[in-house]
């Protein structure tokens, strides 16, 4: 069998925030110094929450001479966050902005500030000069457990962002990468957005297609949890997550295990050997104590490459070609290899020319979870639209306050100091949520009726295409829509 080209993939969270991650500059240098010089080298490695510029200088230094190619994304205030190193030549990078991306009054969040959204790169990859799209992200966190999660909408967006610009491409026929910490659980509805979508396929599930999209049972070990679930975050291994200094044996209960970072992947160009969960060793930092490199561990993948119709990959014999059955023969293994890609031609006066190298079979949600995000975009909307009259409300109401203490501060000369501060802190703050009121959340519900109007008119395909009959509730295994596994969907 002919074999494409094989890529050790990493995708982390480092928490690298300024002044608030502990032991900042020591986890990062050793999340560096672990990256190169691991065995077998990594590929290609994406990282989020890598916030401080010189902390990538210092994480350059170390890994240039496996990854010689690398890129920080700037974005927002605060920077995104997000890194991309690579093997091989970057022929293009992008930053990708999120339409719906928090909210500037939750200052403490930062979510807002950092301008959250997708990091992209065309990468071109070694043989036969395939061109590989990667995109990294690091969407909304939660903050309040479901139902009371007031960002779900802005995570559903994000997830419809990124799934479109995965999906165009796949239909360019590039090799499609996506990942980072999504803060979605595999039952979620951002999940489902991606893998049907976006044309991609979730990398564990496609390598453990019997993985449950949610494990009931609290009793599971964290060793079960990281071998079998994935499990990524808030495990009882990892130091940042647990009160007790000392992290515990891995047979211990893990019953706040999450798995909320995914390597996505295109199954028309590439399929996974490898998935495991990593960077769960501890170090000792300078002061003594065993700390995890980070609050979350790592999502690993192995990824070949399928032939592509238009270059086949000839196996490593065909230089030892004698006769001309030989050749033959080879090119029929190379057919079998690639028989389920299939290209699609254009109508160009050149019949040879590839307008797409592959078609892949169309993936649709179903109904009712279509139902579901209008539902959530309406409810949404409404309370944005609430929010914001009383916002512009308090502007208003701001102004004639403003105007009666500057009458009180001219004909009632006693407490002058406590009247001017008074003036100045409703000044600030209705001027403040005028500009949220008017400015920010006008915007937002402009965003948000985009995004009412692609899901209304992505239903409207659905139903000419299925004829209205796609209104099961499924979820989905490596290779798309699968078995439930009697699991209802969660967020």
């Amino acid at each position: 069998m002919s074999q494409g080209t094989e890529i050790n993939i990493l995708s982390l969270n480092c928490w690298g925030l300024r002044f608030v991650s502990k032991h900042r500059f020591e986890r990062l240098s050793e999340i560096a110094r672990r990256i190169a010089t691991a065995s077998p080298s990594y590929d290609l490695v994406c990282l989020q929450e890598f916030w401080v510029h010189t902390d990538y200088e210092h994480l350059i230094e170390q890994v240039r001479h496996v990854l010689p190619y690398y890129k920080f994304f700037n974005s927002g205030a605060l920077g995104s966050g997000l890194v991309i190193l690579s093997k091989w030549e970057m022929l293009e990078t992008r930053y990708h902005p999120y339409t719906l991306n928090g909210r500037p009054q939750a200052f403490w969040r930062g979510d807002y500030y950092v301008g959250k959204g997708v990091a992209s790169a065309a990468i071109r990859l070694p043989g036969d000069q395939r061109i590989m799209e990667v995109f990294n992200t690091h969407l909304h966190a939660p903050y309040e457990p479901h139902p009371h999660d007031s960002y779900l909408c802005h995570r559903t967006a994000q997830a419809w962002d990124i799934a479109r610009l995965m999906r165009d491409a796949v239909r360019r026929g590039s090799v499609v990468v996506g990942m980072g910490d999504f803060n979605m659980t595999p039952a979620s509805l951002a999940h489902a957005i991606i893998t049907t979508t976006g044309l991609v396929n979730d990398s564990w599930m496609t390598m453990y297609p019997h993985t449950p999209l949610k494990d009931h049972d609290p009793t599971r070990s964290a060793h079960y949890n990281l071998t079998q679930l994935g499990v990524t975050c808030d495990s009882v291994l990892n130091s940042w997550r647990i009160k007790d200094p000392v992290i515990p044996p891995p047979e211990t209960a893990d019953p706040k295990g999450q798995r909320l970072d995914y390597i996505f992947h295109s199954e028309t160009t590439s399929h996974i050997t490898s998935a495991k969960v990593g960077f769960t060793e501890p170090f000792k930092v300078s002061s003594g104590q065993t700390v995890s490199l980070s609050d979350h561990f790592s999502i690993e993948v192995t990824l070949v490459v399928k032939p592509s119709p238009r270059f086949p990959l000839l196996p490593a014999s065909a230089a030892g070609i004698k006769s001309q059955n030989e050749a033959q023969e080879l090119l029929v293994e190379v057919a079998e290899d690639s028989a389920d890609l299939k290209p699609i031609m254009s109508n160009t006066s050149d019949s040879h020319e590839v307008k797409s190298f592959y078609h892949p079979s169309p993936r649709y949600l179903p109904l009712d979870l279509i139902d579901e995000i209008q539902a959530l975009i309406e409810m949404y909307t409404q309370r944005e639209i609430q929010q914001s009259f009383w916002r512009i409300a308090h502007f208003w109401a701001s102004v004639v306050v403003l105007v009666g203490l500057h009458v009180v501060c001219w004909f009632w000369r006693t407490g002058g100091f406590l009247w001017v501060f008074l003036s100045w802190v409703v000044a600030v703050s209705g001027t403040l949520d005028g500009l949220i009121g008017w400015v920010f959340m006008k915007g937002e519900l402009s965003a948000l009726k985009e995004f009412e109007e692609e899901v209304e008119r992505y239903k409207s395909v659905v139903i000419h295409e299925q004829g209205g009959q796609l209104r099961s509730v499924p979820s989905r295994t490596g290779n798309g829509m699968g078995s439930m596994n009697g699991n209802r969907r969660v967020y």
